[in-house]
C-alpha cells in the first residue's frame, strides 16, 4: 500500500513494533531469523543446588563449563533466559483436578484453602520461576569456519516453483545440519543435570508472545502469513502490544514498565552461586546473558601480543631489568591463561548479562503512571544493589540503548549488544543463570507448600518418582509436628484416603471428629477389640508376613527372654500358629481364632518326635499366656476377642495414652493397631492408606516387635500405603551412640521423605543416618520457633540428594488453624466456644471463630470470656 513522504519519515522515526522484531517464521521446530540465522530452544529444570556441598557444586560448574566449551566457535550465539514472574501456573487446576471426595468438611475446608491461594497469586506474593536456553546458529559463518565452499550452479531459473522448491531443499539442509549439532549440545546438557526439553515452533511463538505481554495470558498458536486472507507476518502476530511511551529510564509497553540494567563491571572473581542473590529477588525480572565462544586462534593471538607488551613494561630502555609489579602480575596471569588455552583446558568466552525489571500491573490514570514509576525505581534500585553485592560486580541502567537490549532480551532474538565481557570458560559457567529451586512434584500435586521464597509447590509422597510413601517427621517439642500432621491430613482428605492415627493424647481429636472419624481410646476396661488373628479379605490361609506378625506378638507377650534358645521357640510358636488356623477353620461358626486357641493348642503339644524338651516348652508358653487370655486374663478384652472395632471406616483414631503405665502392654497394642489399620486397605478398593505414627518411637524398644515396626514401613509401598513416623529427633529412631536401635536404620532407609523441623543440640545423627551435608543443617539450625497463627518453616529432605532438598513453610487459613492448634491456651478456649455454639453446625462454628481471631490467641491480651472458664478438662478437647 502506498504511503506519504510524512508517513515514511514517521516510519522510520518511530517504527512499528513489529517492525523491529528480527523473526522471519516459525517452522519445522525453529525460528527462522531475518538475517538467515535458526534458533531453538530448551526448556531447562536447571541446576537445584540451594543445598548442595561445595564438592557437588564445584561439579556442577565443571559440567557447565563443559558445555560452553563443546558450542561451535564464532557461528552460534547461546542466550540463557531466566525470568520470574508473578504467578503459578496451573497449578491450583491441577491440585483441583486430584479431588475425588464428595465429603462436604473436606470439600469446605479444601475451598477456603483455594480462595486463600488465589487471592495471594492475584496479589502478586507467588513467585514462578521459568528457564529457557536459546541456540541462535549463523550457517553463513559456521560455513566459513568450516571451509564449506557455497553452490557457485545454483541452478537459477525464472520459475517461482523452481525458486520455491530450491529455497525449501535449502532450508531443509540447514535445519538437518543444525539438528546434528544440537544433538552433542543437548547431551552436554543432560549431562550438566539440566534436564532440558526441546520446545516446537508453536512453543517457541507463544513464549516469545507471552514475554512481549507478560500481563496477559494468549494462548493462540502461530498460522502461516498465506493462511490468511490478507497476509500476515509472524513478527504481526507476535506483536499485540505496542511501545506507548519511552523515557530515558523506562519503556512503557502496553501499559506495563520496563527498565534494562546491564553489568558493566565483572566481579573482583566469581563462584557457583555467585547470582543467588539476585535470582532471589522478590519481584519479576528478566536474567538475560548469552554468549558467544570467539577464534580461539585470533584470542592466543592477542594475549601473545599481551604478554609480549607486559614483559616490554619490564624492561628499560637499555634492556635491562626493572621493577613493575603491575606487570609482572599481569605477565603470569596472561602466561597462565595462555597455557590452559592451548591445553584446551578452557576457552575464552564474550559473555554478556543484561537484567529486565517491570511493574506488574498495567497503568491505566496517571495517578498509577506515578506509583509504578516509583515501584520501578525502587525495583531497580534493589538491582543494581544486589550487583554490586556480587564480589564487587558494577551494574548501570541503560538508557540510550534500552530499546536495543530490551528487543535482544526476548525469546530467540539474542545479538550482539556492545556490552560483551571476555572472560574464561571456567568463571562464565558462574554467570549463568542456570540454578533454579526445587520445583517439587509437579505431577501430582497432593499437597501443596509454601517456601520462603514466596514459592508455592506441590508435592506427593505418592508420586511415582518415589520409592515409597513413607514420611518421618522430626521438630522439637513445640515445634509445630503434630500441627503440621494434621494440615498434611486435611489437604489429603479431598483424595478420600483411610486414614489411621495411634497418639498418646488426643491432639487430633478435633479433626478426626469433624471429619466424622472414630476416636477410640484403648484401656484395659474398655470393650474395643482387635483380634490380631484377623486375615485380610479374602485370604482364607495365612500369610508368611501375618504368621511371622503373630510370632513375634506372642514372644513379646511371653517376654523377651522367654526361653534359652529363642530360635526352638520360633519353630514352635510358627508350627503352632499354622496348626491353630487349620483347627478354627473347621469349626463353622467362627473360623478366625484367637490366642485361646493357641494357648490350648500349646497346652495340648504333642511333639511328632516326642521331644519332651519341645513339649516342655509349649507347655510352659501356654502357662505364660493365661495373662493375655481367657476370662481372668487382665489382658484378654484386648487381645482375645472377636474384633468389635469397625476397621472399615475412612478416619480412625487410637489413643493409647491409658496404656503407658503399662509399657508391655503399650507396646503391643500400639503395634496391633498399626499393622491391623496398615492391612486394611490391602488387595480390595486400591484406595490409599496412611497410617500416622505419633511419638510411638517406644515401638523400638522391644527386640522382638521392631523388626515388625521395620516390615510394616518396607511393606507398606505394596499396600498402596504410608506410613508417617512423627518424632521429636532422628535419635528417637535409630538411638544414641551410646544406646543405638538397631532396628531404626531400617525405618530411615525405608521413609524417601523427611520433614525436619527446628532441631536444638547435636546433629549428628542427622549427618550419619540422614546423609545431611553442612549448609543443611545450618539451615535447621536457623530454623525459629513456628510463628503460632502465621507460619511454621521446616527442611523437607527426599532421599539423599540435595537437589530434593528444600525448605518449605506451612501457612494456614485461619479456619485450619483453629482446627489443629495443639496450643494450651486456644484449645481450652476452642472447647469453650464450641460448648456456648451447640445448636450450631460444627463447622459452621469454627467459621466464626476463624473470624473473631484469624491469626489465634498467641499474639493477645486475655479475653474477658478466658477468666470465666473454670473447667480444665477443656484444655483436652
Amino acid at each position: 500500500m502506498p504511503v506519504t513522504w510524512e508517513q515514511h519519515e514517521k516510519q522510520l522515526d518511530d517504527p512499528a513494533l513489529c517492525t523491529l522484531l528480527p523473526v522471519r517464521d516459525y517452522l519445522d521446530g525453529v525460528m527462522v531469523r531475518t538475517n538467515g540465522a535458526l534458533v531453538a530452544g530448551f526448556e531447562l529444570r536447571g541446576t537445584v543446588s540451594y543445598f548442595a556441598s561445595d564438592e557437588e557444586r564445584n561439579r556442577n560448574k565443571l559440567m557447565l563449563g563443559a558445555l560452553l566449551k563443546s558450542i561451535p566457535e564464532q557461528s552460534m550465539r547461546v542466550q540463557v533466559r531466566y525470568e520470574v514472574l508473578r504467578d503459578i501456573g496451573n497449578l491450583l487446576a491441577m491440585y483441583s483436578d486430584q479431588r475425588s471426595s464428595g465429603h462436604e468438611v473436606s470439600s469446605a475446608l479444601d475451598g477456603v484453602r483455594l480462595e486463600g491461594w488465589h487471592r495471594n497469586e492475584l496479589e502478586g506474593r507467588y513467585l514462578r520461576p521459568v528457564l529457557h536456553v536459546y541456540f541462535v546458529w549463523d550457517p553463513v559463518a559456521h560455513h566459513q569456519m568450516t571451509g564449506k565452499s557455497r553452490d557457485s550452479r545454483p541452478n537459477w531459473s525464472l520459475s517461482a516453483r523452481k525458486a520455491i522448491e530450491r529455497s525449501r531443499r535449502k532450508h531443509k539442509e540447514l535445519v538437518s545440519e543444525f539438528e546434528s549439532l544440537l544433538v552433542g549440545i543437548e547431551t552436554s546438557m543432560r549431562a550438566a543435570d539440566l534436564n532440558p526439553r526441546r520446545l516446537s515452533d508453536q512453543d517457541l511463538f507463544r513464549e516469545a508472545k507471552r514475554a512481549l505481554n507478560p500481563s496477559t495470558s494468549d494462548t493462540r498458536d502461530y498460522i502461516p502469513g498465506d493462511a490468511f486472507i490478507e497476509y500476515r507476518s509472524a513478527p504481526q502476530q507476535l506483536a499485540n502490544v505496542s511501545i506507548l511511551d519511552e523515557t530515558d529510564s523506562y519503556l512503557n509497553v502496553g501499559g506495563l514498565l520496563f527498565s534494562v540494567v546491564s553489568l558493566k563491571e565483572l566481579p573482583d572473581a566469581t563462584f557457583p552461586g555467585i547470582l543467588r542473590e539476585l535470582i532471589a529477588l522478590d519481584f519479576p525480572i528478566v536474567i538475560n546473558a548469552h554468549f558467544t565462544i570467539p577464534d580461539q586462534t585470533k584470542v592466543l593471538r592477542g594475549y601473545k601480543s599481551r604478554l609480549k607488551k607486559m614483559q616490554a613494561a619490564q624492561r628499560d630502555s637499555r634492556g635491562g631489568l626493572r621493577v613493575n609489579v603491575e606487570a609482572q602480575v599481569a605477565e603470569a596471569q596472561l602466561f597462565k591463561v595462555q597455557q590452559e588455552i592451548i591445553a584446551s583446558s578452557v576457552k575464552t568466552a564474550k559473555l554478556s548479562l543484561t537484567i529486565c525489571t517491570r511493574t506488574s500491573n498495567p497503568v491505566t490514570t496517571r495517578a498509577e503512571l506515578d506509583e509504578a514509576e516509583r515501584l520501578l525505581s525502587n525495583r531497580r534500585q534493589q538491582l543494581l544493589y544486589a550487583v554490586a553485592r556480587m564480589n564487587g560486580a558494577k551494574a548501570v541502567t541503560e538508557t540510550l540503548a534500552k530499546r536495543r537490549l530490551f528487543f535482544s532480551a526476548l525469546p530467540g532474538m539474542a545479538e550482539e549488544d556492545r556490552r560483551e565481557h571476555d572472560m574464561l570458560t571456567t568463571n562464565a559457567a558462574d554467570l549463568i543463570p542456570v540454578e533454579t529451586p526445587w520445583q517439587g512434584t509437579p505431577r501430582s500435586p497432593f499437597f501443596l507448600f509454601e517456601t520462603p521464597y514466596r514459592q508455592l509447590i506441590p508435592f506427593s509422597p505418592f508420586d511415582p518418582g518415589l520409592s515409597d510413601a513413607n514420611m518421618l517427621i522430626m521438630a522439637k517439642s513445640g515445634g509445630g509436628k503434630t500441627f503440621m500432621v494434621q494440615q498434611l491430613l486435611s489437604m489429603a482428605s479431598r483424595a478420600n484416603p483411610l486414614v489411621s492415627i495411634v497418639e498418646r493424647g488426643d491432639s487430633y481429636k478435633p479433626l478426626v471428629e469433624l471429619m466424622g472419624g472414630r476416636m477410640i481410646t484403648m484401656s484395659l476396661d474398655a470393650d474395643q477389640t482387635i483380634n490380631p488373628w484377623d486375615l485380610p479379605y479374602p485370604e482364607r490361609q495365612p500369610s508368611k508376613d501375618q504368621v511371622a506378625f503373630l510370632k513375634n506378638l506372642t514372644r513379646h507377650m511371653l517376654g523377651d527372654s522367654a526361653a534359652p534358645d529363642s530360635d526352638l521357640l520360633d519353630i514352635l510358636l510358627s508350627e503352632a500358629i499354622l496348626r491353630t488356623y487349620k483347627r478354627a477353620a473347621i469349626r463353622p461358626s467362627n473360623p478366625i481364632p484367637t490366642f485361646s486357641d493357641l494357648r490350648d493348642e500349646l497346652a495340648q503339644w504333642r511333639d511328632q518326635e516326642k521331644n519332651q524338651r519341645v513339649t516342655d516348652e509349649a507347655h510352659l508358653a501356654a502357662i505364660k499366656l493365661r495373662s493375655w487370655t481367657g476370662e481372668k486374663g487382665i489382658y484378654s478384652r484386648l487381645f482375645d476377642q472377636p474384633t468389635t472395632i469397625p476397621l472399615d471406616h475412612p478416619w480412625l483414631f487410637f489413643n493409647v495414652e491409658q496404656l503407658a503405665d503399662d509399657p508391655r502392654l503399650e507396646i503391643a497394642m500400639s503395634l496391633l493397631i498399626a499393622h491391623a489399620t496398615a492391612q486394611r486397605a490391602s488387595g480390595r478398593t486400591g484406595q490409599r492408606n496412611i497410617t500416622v505414627l505419633d511419638e510411638c518411637w517406644f515401638l523400638l524398644d522391644s527386640p522382638v516387635l521392631a523388626p515388625e515396626v521395620v516390615q510394616l514401613f518396607r511393606t507398606a509401598r505394596k499396600r498402596n500405603a504410608s506410613v508417617w513416623g512423627v518424632s521429636q529427633t532422628a535419635e528417637d529412631f535409630v538411638g544414641s551412640q551410646t544406646k543405638p536401635r538397631i532396628h531404626g536404620a531400617g525405618i530411615v532407609k525405608n521413609s524417601s521423605t523427611k520433614i525436619i523441623g527446628q532441631q536444638p543440640g547435636d546433629m549428628t545423627a542427622l549427618t550419619e543416618h540422614l546423609h545431611l551435608n553442612a549448609t543443611a543443617l545450618h539451615q535447621i539450625k536457623q530454623f525459629s520457633d513456628p510463628h503460632k497463627g502465621r507460619c511454621a518453616d521446616a527442611l523437607i529432605v527426599i532421599g539423599e540428594k540435595a537437589e530434593t532438598t528444600h525448605t518449605i513453610r506451612m501457612v494456614p487459613t485461619p479456619l485450619d488453624y483453629w482446627i489443629c492448634t495443639t496450643y494450651p491456651r486456644e484449645r481450652l478456649y476452642r472447647s469453650w466456644w464450641l460448648s456456648q455454639r451447640k445448636d450450631m453446625r460444627i463447622l459452621d462454628a469454627y467459621r466464626k471463630l476463624a473470624d473473631a481471631f484469624p491469626y489465634g490467641l498467641a499474639d493477645s491480651e486475655v479475653l474477658p470470656e478466658e477468666r470465666s472458664v473454670t473447667d480444665p478438662k477443656g484444655a483436652q478437647n
